[in-house]
């Protein structure tokens, strides 16, 4: 089975959240499971100067309503071998950032993306002939589309399964209806059985109306983003209509990266059946952000974007309650000016307690989950989640809110039978977090109960190979589907 993934991020050359991991780690789980999967992304200026790559093919051109844009196709590899095709064209990539960068979004990243949507689909049916076209999020949507309502391209995918996954609803590719004819596609897809939405283009409505097939990253996210507007954000009815073609298939773990049994990153290696090398861990993270070495305190971890969806805003308004209750927190974690600002301060008022990182830093990140005790996401939504993973491998207990993804993940502990994985709540409130911080203290005061929450983390696996079954399942079942009518 011949796979072409389009994508706007592959880790670790452009990573900006989880959809970067995913690009990385999922086509060589596919591969592994026997097809035959190829990546195409933009060729930004982080992955053209580590990345060795070499042009292949002609240039070849796509338009943007009058104007035509000429670029160049380069392919590299990853460690698997598996091909990574580069749209390289440096007025749209040849910068700092994948989105945008200090100042702000880029203000062309309609055109960049339409662009991008347009050119993965022209490269994967001249190079890659793909059995399954499968694009990842907005910024890749118009490949969907291109692929069924572009006249030149529609031929060429008709025996293709056409697919599109949701990493995060809360972002669709909205934009003005004058902006229409960049799609260079006929004006009948301007409806409401089309792109249109509320008098907009909506990018990622046509790519779930025009796929043979829509997911989520989580069963729990898919269920939450079809029972209504809360995190539908306007799209559940579409979603609904999919009917059995929308699933959820929970995104996977890379433990190539993230395994304290090979991590070069951490303090002291340690496996399930020896994790002493976690107390060196930790005392490794306190030394190096001056913390005191309370070993009979909870040391808890965030990395996080300091955003509302990721439940910053319950952290800060309950940040004196957490620090009662005699934990230490670090935190990784950027975003907001407001939050950077709170948080900033709040490591003045609490120098024993607190401290927070406001870049991201890979290493440091790797130091917190194997150094904390616990992992905190108090997520407002959370489509899947793949820290919270990570965590589990480091026997490093969750404590989560139940939503998308995090409710699939994490089971909550219990200290008279020994079940469980983490501290679950419900309530998007400070009160419930705060409740089940006080859970996760009283059991890290008893260290045999404790151990043993820690060895029911270290069992759970959520590697990419279940993930890529289901996938690999799933699109057999499209295409014969496709197939019988």
């Amino acid at each position: 089975m011949k796979i072409a993934m389009v994508a706007a991020e592959i880790s670790p050359w452009a990573k900006v959240g989880g959809l970067g991991d995913v690009i990385s780690a999922l086509p060589a789980a596919l591969k592994d499971a026997g097809a035959d999967p190829a990546v195409i992304v933009p060729g930004y200026k982080s992955i053209l100067a580590k990345l060795p790559s070499t042009p292949v093919g002609s240039l070849m051109t796509v338009h943007l309503g009058a104007d035509a844009y000429r670029f160049r196709v380069l392919r590299a590899a990853d460690s698997h071998g598996v091909p990574i095709y580069l749209i390289d064209h440096a007025e749209f990539f040849d910068r700092d950032g994948v989105y945008g960068d200090a100042t702000g979004e880029f203000p062309d990243n309609l055109r960049r993306f339409i662009f991008f949507g347009k050119a993965a689909a022209l490269v994967a049916a001249e190079l890659i002939k793909p059995d399954v076209l499968h694009a990842h999020d907005w910024h890749a949507a118009v490949a969907t589309i291109i692929a069924r309502a572009d006249a030149a391209l529609r031929e060429r995918y008709s025996s293709a399964t056409v697919v599109f996954t949701i990493h995060n609803l809360a972002f669709q590719g909205l934009c003005d209806a004058a902006d229409f004819p960049l799609l260079g596609i006929d004006r009948s897809y301007f409806g409401v059985e089309g792109l249109e939405f509320f008098g907009r283009v909506n990018l990622m409505k046509g790519a779930i109306l025009m796929s043979d097939g829509a997911s989520t990253v989580s069963p729990s996210y898919a269920h939450e983003v079809t029972s209504g507007p809360e995190l539908g954000f306007g799209l559940e009815g579409v979603l609904r209509n999919k009917g059995d073609r929308f699933v959820g298939i929970l995104n996977g773990a890379d433990y190539r990266e993230w395994n304290p049994a090979h991590d070069n990153l951490i303090a002291a290696r340690y496996v399930p059946a020896r994790p002493d090398g976690k107390r060196v861990c930790a005392r490794d993270l306190r030394d190096s952000l001056k913390l005191p070495g309370w070993d009979d305190r909870a040391l808890v971890g965030m990395v996080t974007r300091l955003t509302t969806q990721k439940g910053a805003d319950l952290v800060r308004d309950a940040l004196d309650d957490v620090m009662k209750l005699g934990v230490q927190l670090v935190m990784l974690a950027s975003g907001d000016k407001q939050f950077e600002k709170f948080f900033g301060a709040a490591q003045k008022r609490y120098p024993d307690q607190f401290r927070i990182i406001l870049e991201f830093d890979n290493p440091m990140a790797h130091r917190i989950q194997a150094g904390c005790d616990a992992f905190l996401m108090p997520s407002r939504f959370e489509p899947c989640g793949l820290t919270q993973m990570y965590a589990l491998k480091y026997g490093t207990a969750p404590v989560v809110r139940a939503t998308g993804g995090l409710r699939d993940t994490v089971v909550e502990f219990n200290p008279a039978s020994g079940h469980g994985t983490g501290f679950v709540f419900d309530g998007y409130t400070t009160e419930e977090m705060i409740a089940a911080l006080e859970r996760m203290t009283a059991v890290f005061a008893k260290p045999p109960v404790w151990r043993k929450l820690m060895q029911n983390c270290f069992a759970r696996d959520f590697s990419w190979t279940e993930s890529a079954r289901l996938y690999l399942d799933w699109f057999t079942a499209l295409a014969r589907a496709r197939t019988a009518a």
